[in-house]
């Protein structure tokens, strides 16, 4: 297989002229802010058990990190701000939008264990995807033939072509990404509903949260649930749960009936909810009817 020229003119360039290029792009900052995501992050949750004073440190970085990776995806997708209703209601179903003010929102509260999560496995991934499409490539310019050799040999059945050390890590990178990405979303869908929305309600309840931290926080839910799937998905799977562990006849015995009655209304009252979420003109017509 020939060489393409577009690879032949990035190996003529050194590696710190390509190094240069890639800093001049904005999604090279998108990058570094997940980088300060997902090492903050895990720092924060490494040293959280053993005290909150400088595991707080991090928590706080993770999240200035989040704030400038959305910011910049935001503008150089919509531009600079623009005083209309069309431009309002593009931002408004935008998922970027909604984590950049989940995060203002957590970010601005007393620190949160559960929240910063979902923004962690976001980031993995993000970091991964960009170091083995940019950063890589800049670095070992030959990976990219290497993969596409490798890739036309399987298809031809020939003998397996050679790998340098970074072709392989890209490779693996690409694979481990394409073979959990859909399984992490899932998770951080169930986190997002059960565990954060769980622990933030019992934290207003114990005045350990605002009380305006639950509506704000479903609000997110709710605009999730109308545009993404995968919160769709991880409400059901929620509801299977409580449902098998709250509902006879597969509830424990020791769950007591008031549980399970109060459960029920409010798992029906959800329902009706959502599904006039789903379809506004359904209770107007129930009504007329």
């Amino acid at each position: 297989m020939a060489q393409p020229a577009n690879q032949r003119s990035t190996q003529s360039s050194t590696v710190s002229d390509r190094l240069v290029a890639l800093t001049k792009t904005a999604q090279f900052y998108w990058w570094l802010g997940h980088v300060v995501v997902l090492v903050c992050g895990t720092l924060y949750y490494l040293k959280r058990p053993f005290g909150w004073q400088v595991a707080n440190w991090y928590y706080t970085k993770a999240y200035l990190g989040a704030l400038m990776s959305y910011t910049i995806v935001i503008y150089k997708t919509y531009g600079p701000p623009q005083l209309n209703l069309v431009f309002l209601h593009r931002l408004v179903v935008d998922e970027n939008v909604e984590y950049l003010l989940l995060a203002c929102l957590w970010l601005f509260l007393r620190p949160i264990m559960v929240t910063l999560l979902p923004f962690v496995v976001f980031s993995l991934f993000h970091v991964i995807t960009y170091t083995r499409s940019s950063i890589i490539p800049v670095l070992f310019p030959n990976i990219t033939y290497e993969i596409q050799r490798a890739r036309q040999a399987e298809q031809d059945g020939s003998a397996p072509a050679f790998l340098s050390v970074p072709a392989r890590l890209s490779k693996y990178m690409g694979d481990w990404s394409s073979k959990y990405y859909s399984p992490a979303l899932r998770e951080v869908g169930v986190w997002e509903v059960a565990v954060i929305g769980a622990w933030i309600v019992l934290g207003a309840i114990t005045f350990q949260t605002p009380l305006l931290a639950p509506p704000m926080y479903f609000q997110f839910l709710r605009m999730r649930y109308l545009l993404s799937a995968p919160t769709r998905a991880a409400f059901r799977t929620v509801r299977a749960f409580l449902d098998k562990s709250l509902t006879p006849p597969t509830a424990h015995s020791a769950v007591p009936g008031v549980v399970t009655d109060i459960y029920i209304r409010a798992r029906d009252f959800l329902s009706r909810f959502a599904q006039t979420m789903e379809n506004p003109a359904a209770q107007p017509q129930q009504q007329q009817g």
